[in-house]
């Protein structure tokens, strides 16, 4: 993708990070560069290499040299903990790895590989390239890991390329956008953003790390266009109070993945910035699955993913004509597999089992109700957290909340309640109230918790197994 984008566009500017700026043929050079080093020490087809920087132009080079050479790279998170780092780097088996010097001690017996230079060679190397197939793996990032140790999913050349080509067609992107990107690049949200900014000769500025009013400067000064948020800068932005004076009139949406916007924030964001949200739905396991129509602005939803990706199939499981069942998937953002974990959730026809509780209304709108390892089983009825969470974000001094399941000798499980006030007037009781005219008995909370934060990923997605054993008591 970066090559064909040179091609096209070779003297716009593709990257910009602090005060440097590179060309998309600049950048084509880097990665020629890093890949040709890298193949001269041996790296190439069937071999893993794994990333362990934070954010920096030199990992965006070195994942794309090392794809250049038909190898895969694979991200772990470089915020972990080395009690988590050592058991995700194990599984997936490294050959090689790029790593800044914090982390050389964790890479053990890989070889270590420089990390690419961003002066641009007046001698340009360049590597031997390949055949590469869809069906090749290329990159291996990791899953959120909130029931146990993070998986490895293998994604394909095609699946990756599959899931960037859907980025670029449901964002409507082109040369004229402007992203900014400070996603962790470890993350597949910020990769694929970047994989899909370079396929439409975009500008991205890159960030080290998110900070809310680095990111607003920045999206007034050089008119950003697109802006991938998660839950805790949805949070951030609206607790702002200039919110309203900020010009934000060069967005084109806010762009929300991955897990289900919080409503009346996301109303509340919109009517202080006259910016809308456009929600789509993906997984580390298929990057891209659904998406709000970005043509028609009209029936963008807050309630719903939207519609298939192009390329994408889903069903569900279950008796046929079943109003909600488990979402299988297929399509062209679906990874391979799990490196270091057995699992039926591919199955032998090419269907992927997502995990998710699913509707599919009439017209074609997929709505989520939940992760179907999430359900609550209350008294013989499943409860879905997520609409317990929905009604108590719903109440006018709730920020956040998050719901798990506890053991209950009467009812099997009950639920819990840990809430983040949005005023110190909240009280447990008020929230009793409210969802006693809002949700049935069996699905009322048992207890209610306040607490100043709820663990969540860089995605947004809430961490619920961290939250039961924060608050499991």
């Amino acid at each position: 993708m970066l090559r064909s984008s040179t091609q096209r566009w070779p003297d716009r500017i593709g990257l910009r990070f602090k005060d440097s700026h590179w060309s998309y043929a600049q950048l084509d050079a880097l990665v020629d560069s890093a890949a040709a080093e890298y193949q001269r020490r041996g790296v190439g087809p069937g071999d893993r290499v794994v990333l362990l920087m934070t954010n920096r132009p030199e990992y965006l080079i070195a994942q794309f040299a090392v794809s250049r050479i038909g190898a895969a790279f694979t991200t772990p998170n470089p915020y972990w903990t080395d009690a988590e780092l050592e058991p995700a780097i194990a599984a997936v088996a490294p050959t090689a790895a790029v790593v800044e010097d914090p982390y050389t001690a964790l890479v053990g017996e890989s070889r270590r590989l420089p990390i690419p230079s961003l002066h641009v060679p007046t001698d340009r190397a360049t590597p031997n390239e390949p055949d590469v197939t869809p069906t090749t793996p290329m990159y291996l990032p990791f899953s959120s890991g909130t029931t146990g140790l993070p998986k490895a999913v293998v994604h394909s050349a095609g699946s990756l390329c599959g899931g960037v080509a859907q980025l670029v067609t449901h964002l409507d992107l082109s040369e004229s956008d402007r992203l900014q990107l400070a996603l962790p690049l470890c993350h597949i949200f910020g990769a694929v953003m970047c994989g899909a900014g370079i396929a439409a000769g975009a500008e991205m500025t890159l960030f080290e790390r998110f900070d809310l009013t680095t990111c607003l400067d920045h999206v007034e000064r050089e008119r950003v266009t697109i802006l991938p948020i998660a839950g805790t800068v949805a949070y951030q932005l609206a607790q702002l109070e200039d919110l309203e004076q900020r010009d934000l009139s060069s967005l084109r949406m806010f762009m929300w993945g991955g897990s289900a916007v919080p409503v009346s924030l996301a109303r509340d964001i919109t009517a202080r910035t006259q910016v809308d949200f456009l929600c789509s739905y993906g997984m580390t396991e298929a990057i891209s699955v659904a998406f709000n129509p970005v043509e028609n602005r009209a029936e963008w939803s807050l309630e719903s993913p939207g519609f298939p990706t192009a390329g994408t199939q889903w069903r569900l499981a279950g008796e046929p004509g079943a109003l909600e069942g488990e979402l299988e998937i297929r399509g062209a953002s679906v990874a391979l597999g799990y490196a270091n974990a057995p699992t039926d959730a591919w199955l032998p026809d090419g269907w992927f089992r997502t995990g998710d509780i699913a509707r599919i209304h009439p017209d074609g709108r997929l709505q989520i109700i939940d992760r179907l390892k999430d359900m609550l089983k209350v008294s013989g009825f499943q409860v879905s957290p997520v609409e317990v969470e929905q009604t108590l974000i719903a109440h006018p001094l709730v920020r956040d909340c998050g719901v798990f399941g506890v053991p209950d000798p009467r009812s099997n499980e009950c639920p819990v309640a840990v809430v983040v006030p949005a005023s110190a007037d909240l009280t447990p009781d008020m929230l009793s109230d409210w969802v006693a005219e809002r949700l049935a008995g069996y699905k009322r909370p048992r207890r209610f918790v306040l607490t100043d934060e709820l663990p969540r990923a860089a995605s947004g997605k809430l961490l619920r197994r961290e939250l039961s054993a924060r608050h499991n008591s």
